[in-house]
């Protein structure tokens, strides 16, 4: 039986493949978190940490031979997968988060010109 992948034209064979079991490592978890409070913290009222990190989790899942590759080969492998996973999640959401950024609600805005009599 032949198991029909889709890859993005981006991709290699390799990073079509999702290893789940790297979640699970303390690295990648680590890493993971910090890039998403960064990029959480740089677009602030865009998007919240637990989303990106979830987003992150999954794209670090997807690229599994770049995660292999520099938990076995880099001395730090923290720094450099917190680098890369800013760096995922802005190629990702870097658009949307700014557009969301311009956005305000009624509430506040109503709250600009409207302030509370006391």
């Amino acid at each position: 039986m032949i198991e029909i992948v889709d890859i993005e034209p981006s991709q290699s064979i390799e990073e079509a493949v999702t290893d789940w079991s790297l979640i699970e490592v303390h690295e990648v978890a680590t890493a993971a978190k910090s890039a998403a409070r960064s990029f959480a913290r740089d677009y602030e009222g865009a998007v919240e940490a637990g989303d990106m990190e979830q987003e992150l989790l999954i794209e670090f899942a997807s690229r599994s031979s770049m995660v292999h590759e520099v938990l076995a080969t880099m001395e730090k492998p923290i720094g450099v997968l917190t680098f890369r996973g800013y760096r995922l999640l802005r190629d990702k959401f870097k658009t949307q988060a700014t557009h969301l950024r311009k956005n305000r609600s009624y509430e506040a805005e109503l709250a600009k010109f409207n302030p509370a009599v006391d």
